[in-house]
Protein backbone atom coordinates (compact mmCIF):
# COMPACT_ATOMS: atom_id res chain seq x y z
CA UNK A 1 0.00 0.00 0.00
CA UNK A 2 2.94 2.55 1.38
CA UNK A 3 4.61 1.15 -1.80
CA UNK A 4 1.63 2.28 -4.24
CA UNK A 5 1.70 5.75 -3.02
CA UNK A 6 4.98 6.52 -2.97
CA UNK A 7 5.34 5.11 -6.16
CA UNK A 8 2.61 7.88 -7.56
CA UNK A 9 3.62 11.20 -5.34
CA UNK A 10 6.94 10.33 -7.13
CA UNK A 11 5.75 10.10 -10.60
CA UNK A 12 3.47 13.11 -10.10
CA UNK A 13 5.85 14.86 -9.22
CA UNK A 14 8.02 14.00 -12.00
CA UNK A 15 5.30 14.56 -14.47
CA UNK A 16 5.01 17.94 -13.10
CA UNK A 17 8.68 18.66 -13.57
CA UNK A 18 8.70 16.87 -17.05
CA UNK A 19 5.96 18.66 -18.55
CA UNK A 20 7.78 21.96 -18.07
CA UNK A 21 11.33 20.66 -18.50
CA UNK A 22 12.10 22.35 -22.12
CA UNK A 23 10.73 25.68 -21.23
CA UNK A 24 12.86 29.15 -19.73
CA UNK A 25 10.22 29.60 -16.96
CA UNK A 26 10.03 25.85 -16.23
CA UNK A 27 7.24 24.70 -13.88
CA UNK A 28 5.71 28.59 -13.05
CA UNK A 29 3.83 27.95 -16.66
CA UNK A 30 1.76 26.06 -14.59
CA UNK A 31 0.47 29.25 -12.51
CA UNK A 32 1.47 32.01 -15.76
CA UNK A 33 -1.30 30.90 -18.28
CA UNK A 34 -4.34 30.66 -15.92
CA UNK A 35 -3.49 34.20 -14.03
CA UNK A 36 -2.98 35.82 -17.61
CA UNK A 37 -6.61 34.20 -18.42
CA UNK A 38 -8.25 35.40 -15.28
CA UNK A 39 -6.88 39.04 -15.65
CA UNK A 40 -7.88 39.04 -19.34
CA UNK A 41 -11.48 37.84 -18.58
CA UNK A 42 -11.14 40.66 -15.73
CA UNK A 43 -10.68 43.18 -18.46
CA UNK A 44 -12.60 42.48 -20.92
CA UNK A 45 -15.68 41.97 -18.79
CA UNK A 46 -15.49 43.64 -15.46
CA UNK A 47 -13.23 46.68 -17.59
CA UNK A 48 -14.58 46.81 -21.08
CA UNK A 49 -17.78 45.28 -20.90
CA UNK A 50 -18.31 47.44 -17.55
CA UNK A 51 -19.77 44.38 -15.61
CA UNK A 52 -21.83 44.72 -12.31
CA UNK A 53 -20.73 43.11 -9.18
CA UNK A 54 -22.56 39.50 -8.82
CA UNK A 55 -24.67 39.53 -5.88
CA UNK A 56 -22.87 42.30 -4.52
CA UNK A 57 -19.50 39.96 -5.02
CA UNK A 58 -16.60 41.98 -7.42
CA UNK A 59 -17.01 40.05 -10.87
CA UNK A 60 -12.77 39.56 -10.66
CA UNK A 61 -13.98 37.14 -7.55
CA UNK A 62 -16.85 35.97 -8.78
CA UNK A 63 -15.43 34.45 -11.42
CA UNK A 64 -12.33 33.69 -10.25
CA UNK A 65 -13.44 31.06 -7.33
CA UNK A 66 -15.37 29.21 -10.31
CA UNK A 67 -12.73 29.50 -12.71
CA UNK A 68 -10.27 27.70 -10.46
CA UNK A 69 -12.03 24.26 -9.79
CA UNK A 70 -12.73 24.35 -13.59
CA UNK A 71 -8.72 24.59 -14.68
CA UNK A 72 -8.10 21.66 -12.01
CA UNK A 73 -10.77 19.33 -13.59
CA UNK A 74 -9.58 20.30 -17.45
CA UNK A 75 -6.27 19.61 -16.60
CA UNK A 76 -7.01 15.76 -14.57
CA UNK A 77 -9.12 15.37 -18.07
CA UNK A 78 -6.90 16.83 -20.57
CA UNK A 79 -3.39 15.26 -19.37
CA UNK A 80 -5.13 12.25 -18.05
CA UNK A 81 -7.26 11.67 -21.42
CA UNK A 82 -3.62 11.02 -23.01
CA UNK A 83 -1.53 9.44 -20.55
CA UNK A 84 -1.64 5.62 -21.21
CA UNK A 85 -0.04 6.84 -24.66
CA UNK A 86 2.20 9.37 -22.52
CA UNK A 87 3.63 6.63 -19.90
CA UNK A 88 3.75 3.79 -22.86
CA UNK A 89 6.97 2.72 -21.21
CA UNK A 90 5.53 2.17 -17.70
CA UNK A 91 2.64 0.15 -19.44
CA UNK A 92 4.80 -1.83 -21.39
CA UNK A 93 6.33 -2.84 -18.05
CA UNK A 94 4.93 -6.13 -16.98
CA UNK A 95 5.03 -5.23 -12.89
CA UNK A 96 3.35 -1.97 -13.07
CA UNK A 97 -0.03 -2.01 -12.32
CA UNK A 98 -1.36 0.28 -15.24
CA UNK A 99 -4.84 1.37 -13.26
CA UNK A 100 -1.78 3.88 -11.28
CA UNK A 101 -1.38 5.86 -14.32
CA UNK A 102 -4.41 8.09 -14.97
CA UNK A 103 -4.50 8.58 -10.56
CA UNK A 104 -1.07 9.78 -11.44
CA UNK A 105 -2.20 12.35 -13.50
CA UNK A 106 -4.89 13.40 -10.90
CA UNK A 107 -2.38 13.97 -8.26
CA UNK A 108 -0.07 15.99 -10.35
CA UNK A 109 -2.92 18.27 -11.37
CA UNK A 110 -3.61 18.38 -7.44
CA UNK A 111 -0.57 19.40 -6.52
CA UNK A 112 -0.84 22.24 -8.95
CA UNK A 113 -4.41 23.30 -7.72
CA UNK A 114 -2.89 23.08 -4.27
CA UNK A 115 -1.72 26.32 -5.24
CA UNK A 116 -4.52 27.76 -6.69
CA UNK A 117 -6.44 27.56 -3.71
CA UNK A 118 -4.27 29.01 -1.80
CA UNK A 119 -3.81 32.05 -3.90
CA UNK A 120 -8.03 31.86 -3.86
CA UNK A 121 -7.52 32.40 -0.04
CA UNK A 122 -5.08 35.30 -0.50
CA UNK A 123 -7.66 37.06 -3.65
CA UNK A 124 -10.37 36.37 -1.03
CA UNK A 125 -8.88 38.43 1.61
CA UNK A 126 -7.74 41.14 -0.22
CA UNK A 127 -10.91 41.78 -1.09
CA UNK A 128 -12.35 41.70 2.69
CA UNK A 129 -13.47 38.61 3.22
CA UNK A 130 -13.14 37.00 6.80
CA UNK A 131 -12.16 33.18 7.11
CA UNK A 132 -15.19 31.40 7.63
CA UNK A 133 -16.37 27.92 8.57
CA UNK A 134 -17.50 27.42 5.45
CA UNK A 135 -14.72 27.92 3.63
CA UNK A 136 -13.05 24.58 4.60
CA UNK A 137 -15.92 22.89 2.33
CA UNK A 138 -13.33 24.08 -0.30
CA UNK A 139 -11.72 20.79 0.76
CA UNK A 140 -14.64 18.45 -0.27
CA UNK A 141 -15.26 20.35 -3.46
CA UNK A 142 -11.83 19.05 -4.33
CA UNK A 143 -12.08 16.08 -3.66
CA UNK A 144 -15.52 15.92 -5.51
CA UNK A 145 -14.40 17.80 -8.62
CA UNK A 146 -11.19 15.55 -8.52
CA UNK A 147 -13.14 12.19 -8.22
CA UNK A 148 -15.57 13.14 -11.24
CA UNK A 149 -12.17 13.95 -13.38
CA UNK A 150 -10.95 10.38 -12.53
CA UNK A 151 -13.92 8.68 -13.62
CA UNK A 152 -13.78 10.57 -16.77
CA UNK A 153 -9.78 9.98 -17.06
CA UNK A 154 -10.29 6.14 -16.93
CA UNK A 155 -12.69 5.85 -19.59
CA UNK A 156 -10.99 8.34 -21.85
CA UNK A 157 -7.28 7.47 -21.14
CA UNK A 158 -8.18 3.45 -22.02
CA UNK A 159 -10.58 4.42 -25.76
CA UNK A 160 -7.41 6.82 -26.86
CA UNK A 161 -5.00 3.74 -26.86
CA UNK A 162 -7.15 2.77 -29.91
CA UNK A 163 -8.71 6.00 -30.84
CA UNK A 164 -5.96 8.51 -30.94
CA UNK A 165 -8.82 11.46 -32.44
CA UNK A 166 -10.34 11.06 -29.27
CA UNK A 167 -7.55 13.63 -27.43
CA UNK A 168 -8.49 16.15 -29.89
CA UNK A 169 -12.17 15.70 -29.56
CA UNK A 170 -11.77 16.15 -25.50
CA UNK A 171 -9.85 19.07 -26.53
CA UNK A 172 -12.98 20.41 -28.38
CA UNK A 173 -15.62 19.70 -25.78
CA UNK A 174 -13.25 20.89 -22.71
CA UNK A 175 -13.72 24.43 -24.93
CA UNK A 176 -17.66 23.98 -24.88
CA UNK A 177 -18.08 23.14 -21.73
CA UNK A 178 -16.06 26.05 -20.35
CA UNK A 179 -19.43 28.30 -21.81
CA UNK A 180 -21.82 26.34 -21.03
CA UNK A 181 -20.37 26.04 -17.15
CA UNK A 182 -21.80 28.74 -15.30
CA UNK A 183 -18.24 30.16 -15.10
CA UNK A 184 -18.29 33.67 -16.48
CA UNK A 185 -22.26 33.79 -16.64
CA UNK A 186 -24.73 33.57 -13.60
CA UNK A 187 -27.03 30.75 -13.77
CA UNK A 188 -29.35 32.66 -11.65
CA UNK A 189 -30.05 34.80 -14.71
CA UNK A 190 -31.81 32.18 -16.92
CA UNK A 191 -34.93 32.60 -17.64
CA UNK A 192 -36.93 29.76 -18.04
CA UNK A 193 -36.92 26.74 -15.25
CA UNK A 194 -36.18 24.12 -18.17
CA UNK A 195 -33.11 25.57 -19.19
CA UNK A 196 -31.76 25.91 -15.69
CA UNK A 197 -32.61 22.41 -14.94
CA UNK A 198 -30.63 20.96 -17.91
CA UNK A 199 -28.23 23.42 -16.81
CA UNK A 200 -27.75 21.77 -13.17
CA UNK A 201 -27.78 18.37 -15.29
CA UNK A 202 -23.82 19.46 -15.80
CA UNK A 203 -22.01 17.87 -13.06
CA UNK A 204 -19.50 20.76 -12.97
CA UNK A 205 -22.05 22.92 -11.90
CA UNK A 206 -22.19 21.53 -8.87
CA UNK A 207 -18.34 21.66 -8.43
CA UNK A 208 -18.13 25.77 -9.55
CA UNK A 209 -21.22 26.23 -7.86
CA UNK A 210 -20.24 24.68 -4.58
CA UNK A 211 -16.71 26.82 -4.94
CA UNK A 212 -19.24 29.55 -4.52
CA UNK A 213 -20.98 29.04 -2.03
CA UNK A 214 -18.37 28.43 0.31
CA UNK A 215 -16.26 31.49 -0.65
CA UNK A 216 -19.16 33.62 -0.87
CA UNK A 217 -22.77 32.73 -0.07
CA UNK A 218 -22.09 31.12 3.29
CA UNK A 219 -24.25 27.54 2.25
CA UNK A 220 -23.24 24.07 3.18
CA UNK A 221 -23.12 21.11 0.56
CA UNK A 222 -26.28 19.58 2.12
CA UNK A 223 -28.51 22.01 2.31
CA UNK A 224 -28.97 20.71 -1.43
CA UNK A 225 -29.11 17.29 -0.58
CA UNK A 226 -31.26 16.01 -3.66
CA UNK A 227 -28.67 17.91 -5.84
CA UNK A 228 -25.84 16.35 -3.76
CA UNK A 229 -27.32 13.14 -4.42
CA UNK A 230 -27.77 13.87 -8.13
CA UNK A 231 -23.94 14.68 -8.32
CA UNK A 232 -22.31 11.35 -6.31
CA UNK A 233 -24.94 9.50 -8.51
CA UNK A 234 -23.52 10.11 -11.74
CA UNK A 235 -19.57 10.78 -10.41
CA UNK A 236 -20.03 7.43 -9.21
CA UNK A 237 -21.54 5.97 -11.80
CA UNK A 238 -19.24 6.81 -14.45
CA UNK A 239 -15.86 6.03 -11.98
CA UNK A 240 -17.14 2.42 -11.40
CA UNK A 241 -18.55 2.11 -15.81
CA UNK A 242 -15.14 3.43 -16.64
CA UNK A 243 -12.86 1.24 -14.41
CA UNK A 244 -14.90 -1.62 -15.69
CA UNK A 245 -13.77 -0.58 -19.43
CA UNK A 246 -10.27 0.08 -17.96
CA UNK A 247 -10.07 -3.23 -16.68
CA UNK A 248 -11.06 -5.01 -20.01
CA UNK A 249 -9.03 -3.10 -21.95
CA UNK A 250 -6.17 -3.30 -20.16
CA UNK A 251 -4.87 -6.56 -21.71
CA UNK A 252 -4.87 -4.99 -25.04
CA UNK A 253 -2.84 -1.55 -24.08
CA UNK A 254 0.92 -2.46 -23.96
CA UNK A 255 0.26 -3.90 -27.90
CA UNK A 256 -1.70 -0.69 -29.04
CA UNK A 257 0.96 2.03 -27.54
Amino acid sequence: MMNGINTIFRLACNDIKSKYANSILGILWAFVMPLITILVFWYVFQVGLKNLPVADVPYILWFTVAYIPWIFFVDIVVSGSNSLVEYSFLVKKIKFEVELIPIVKLCSAFLVHLCFDLFLCVMYGYFGYEFKIYNLQIIYYTIAAGIYGLGLSYFLSAVVVFFKDMVSIVNICVQIGFWITPILWDANNLVEDTVKRIVRLNPMYYVVEGYRECFLYDRWFWEDISYTLYFWGITIFILIFSRIIYKRLSPFFADEV
